[in-house]
């Protein structure tokens, strides 16, 4: 009887040949699929912050055309004397709804984080205050307050998004200032803005120190990382080295920081461009001429 030859399996060399081409094409496809996966993660940010400008103008319309606060501000009925205005803690917000219910009042309810979500079918944030479920909801990045590009890394070590709301997003905090910032209006409306297209209302922010590029020499600031009101000192580059922006007309665009931010003795400061009004008559907010 005939016996046929078994086949001879890979040698040595060729798996190994086999293996190094493998590990070739991975090194020439996975920087390709990054880079996709990081245009994936900006232009869902992009589209977070064009509904927040769009929740922004449908607000104004059903209020007189004032814009929502910026913040829960110091001093509010219900906050404690400790309380930070950009440093909001979960335990804050749930304070001040309980107020809000045993005085049948509404304070802190027109804070933007608060006053806009309803109109992009969200809650608004101090819902997700009042349980430990909710606030693990808020944190797990799946909903429109979140950036899924500052989501994929770790927020800087100063922050402790258990205790306290930590906000990828801001809004505008010059918005009520003109006259180079010599000069506060308030309560600010829409006729006042000098340019909708260009006026900033919400931007992403900026959750880690050492995040580059940055124009301040203190990168620590670890009391303007993730707050509820955003400018140039707290724009993010986490998009290859730009943010995105939502303006006032509810339209939304991204920029590389260099052209959002200038270094002005040691702070990054507003280069009042045309297109990028962080003033709401669009004025430098610290006084610097265009550039």
């Amino acid at each position: 009887m005939r016996y046929k030859n078994k086949p001879d399996g890979f040698t040595l060399i060729e798996l190994l040949v086999v293996i190094a081409i493998i590990a070739i094409l991975a090194s020439m496809l996975l920087p390709a699929l990054s880079k996709a996966k990081n245009k994936a993660n900006s232009a869902v940010c992009l589209s977070n912050l064009k509904q927040w400008g769009l929740a922004q103008t449908m607000y104004t319309d059903d209020n007189n055309q004032l814009f929502p606060d910026t913040k829960l501000a110091n001093g509010t009925t219900g906050t404690p004397g400790d309380y930070n205005e950009d440093q909001p803690r979960w335990l804050d917000l749930t304070d001040v709804e309980y107020i809000n219910k045993q005085q049948g009042t509404s304070y802190g309810r027109t804070a933007w984080f608060n006053a806009l979500p309803p109109y992009i079918h969200s809650q608004p944030l101090w819902q997700y205050s009042l349980s430990q479920s909710s606030i693990d909801g808020y944190n797990s990045a799946k909903n429109v307050f979140h950036c899924p590009t500052a989501a994929s890394a770790p927020v800087d070590p100063v922050l402790n998004p258990n205790t306290r709301a930590v906000f990828p997003y801001g809004m505008n905090s010059k918005g009520m200032w003109e006259k180079g910032g010599t000069v506060q209006i308030t309560p600010l409306k829409t006729s006042m803005v000098s340019h909708p297209s260009a006026f900033v209302m919400f931007s992403d922010n900026r959750l880690r120190s050492d995040e580059t590029p940055y124009y301040g020499t203190d990168s620590s600031k670890a009391s303007t990382l993730g707050s509820p009101q955003n400018y140039t000192s707290r724009f993010s580059s986490r998009h290859s080295q730009g943010g995105n922006i939502a303006f006032s007309d509810a339209h939304a665009a991204y920029f590389k920081y260099s052209y959002v931010v200038v270094g002005n003795n040691g702070k990054p400061s507003d280069p009042a461009k045309p297109d990028i009004n962080w003033t709401h008559d669009g004025t430098s907010a610290d006084n610097l001429p265009p550039q």
